[in-house]
């Protein structure tokens, strides 16, 4: 197994990215985690914890009785993380440094394992699964948020919108992303062993002051330096700091709506 390039390296701008997508985001993974019967008082392995939202968010769910330990290969990350969270006064959330893929160096069982958009830069997403699974006790949950990012973005088919999903689909094509990991879920749970998941697909969606086009331009900042060394746009045609107002105007001239990533929730028990 090998991990796929990460389509932006961590930094200030990244930590900011990664908390505004939470915004866009976390109500999302609340409701599909609720529907996979994350409790309180359960002890959780975030895999690909970034800067921490999704560990915070389950970290909710379990409560002081229960425990969550995020893993990203990212030392940055990690200390963003922890510094997250301690600002938060989430004291029974801890961060590590690791290959989630590996998962060494863990102590004991999980009683559930989560991540969200992690296994779209696995080149083995059933084998991580796999060895995420041998970690859980009998009958843990297995739960992932994974997007369709060739779905629409917006219902106004405007040149910006184009260009903007051209560059940045051609980003994660370039470093051997799955655009499409969410509607794989399915496949993948069977290729790893597990039982058939539970699914659901929801997306963000809004119109006026409402539509999330800062969340598109928002990745197309962060990922510039790559595309930019891969050839696929500079930073005069992206333009990042005037892209959500391009982006809006398209939309608003149209009374169009902007649509989040179509974000796949898929979850199952181990046997027990």
């Amino acid at each position: 197994m090998g991990r796929r390039e990460y389509f932006t390296e961590y930094q200030q701008a990244e930590e900011e990215r990664l908390l505004a997508q939470g915004e866009v985001f976390d109500p999302l993974t609340r409701r599909v985690f609720a529907a996979a019967g994350l409790a309180r008082g359960m002890r959780v392995l975030d895999l690909g914890s970034g800067v921490g939202n999704v560990s915070r968010l389950a970290a909710e769910f379990v409560g002081p009785e229960g425990s969550v330990v995020g893993v990203d290969r990212d030392p940055d990350a990690v200390r963003r993380a922890a510094r997250l969270a301690a600002a938060g006064g989430q004291g029974t959330v801890e961060f590590r440094v690791g290959d989630i893929e590996a998962l060494t160096g863990l102590d004991g069982e999980f009683d559930a394992v989560v991540g969200r958009l992690v296994l779209m830069y696995l080149a083995d997403p059933a084998g991580a699964l796999r060895n995420a699974a041998s970690l859980l006790r009998p009958g843990g949950l297995i739960c992932m948020h994974e997007a369709d990012l060739t779905y629409m973005w917006s219902t106004v088919d405007g040149p910006t919108w184009r260009q903007l999903r051209s560059w940045i689909v051609g980003v994660l094509q370039g470093i051997g992303a799955d655009p499409r990991m969410g509607p794989s879920l399915f496949a993948t749970f069977r290729a790893a062993g597990l039982p058939d998941p539970e699914m659901r697909m929801e997306a963000a969606v809004g119109g006026g002051e409402h539509a999330p086009a800062f969340g598109w331009a928002n990745i197309a900042r962060v990922a510039l330096p790559l595309m930019e060394r891969a050839g696929i746009a500079t930073a005069a045609e992206v333009d990042p700091d005037t892209l959500t107002e391009r982006l809006l105007a398209e939309v608003h001239a149209e009374h169009g709506v902007v649509v989040g990533p179509c974000l796949y929730g898929a979850w199952a028990r181990t046997p027990g």
